[in-house]
């Protein structure tokens, strides 16, 4: 299999935010020693353009943490094997470890939730919505009492 690749660029880990290309991208991603979280992004995307003041920041904050990389990869021009991007921004963490996991971030684009995912090792931070929702029904199955519910009216299939 043939997959497209831009070259390495020579200063490709220069700045805080690392830029990955096809050819180098699987030395980075899946290093054991770091926790790697990269955006797949195409040149032509407005939300990635809107992104990227957040990454760099993102960036700039993990910059002197040894186990940390915070990365981007133009998707339209490298292809990664066993990797599909649909849609983008497409963010992507890879924590350290010997696994080989991949663990996509599907939730609000702030440097805080950003660092509180990368803290917790990849662990998707919960909406604050989520949240409320969670202990409204949790409340809600407390108040029903198992004499509540009537074995007569109980539905049949």
């Amino acid at each position: 299999q043939n997959l497209k690749s831009q070259e390495i660029p020579k200063d490709w880990d220069k700045n805080p935010v690392k830029v990955l290309v096809g050819k180098n991208f699987e030395e980075v991603a899946y290093d054991e020693t770091k926790n790697v979280f990269v955006e797949f992004y195409a040149p032509w995307c407005s939300h990635c353009k809107e992104l990227e003041p957040i990454w760099e920041e993102l960036a700039e904050k993990y910059k002197d943490h040894e186990n940390v990389v915070i990365a981007k990869i133009d998707a339209t021009e490298n292809e990664i094997d066993g990797l599909r991007v649909r849609g983008f921004p497409n963010l992507r963490f890879f924590p350290a470890g010997p696994e080989r996991k991949m663990i996509e971030y599907t939730k609000n684009r702030t440097v805080d939730l950003f660092s509180k995912f990368i803290d917790s090792g990849g662990v998707l931070p919960q909406d604050e919505e989520e949240k409320i929702i969670e202990a409204l029904e949790a409340e809600r199955q407390k108040d029903i009492k198992v004499e509540d519910v009537d074995p007569e009216k109980k539905d049949e299939l």
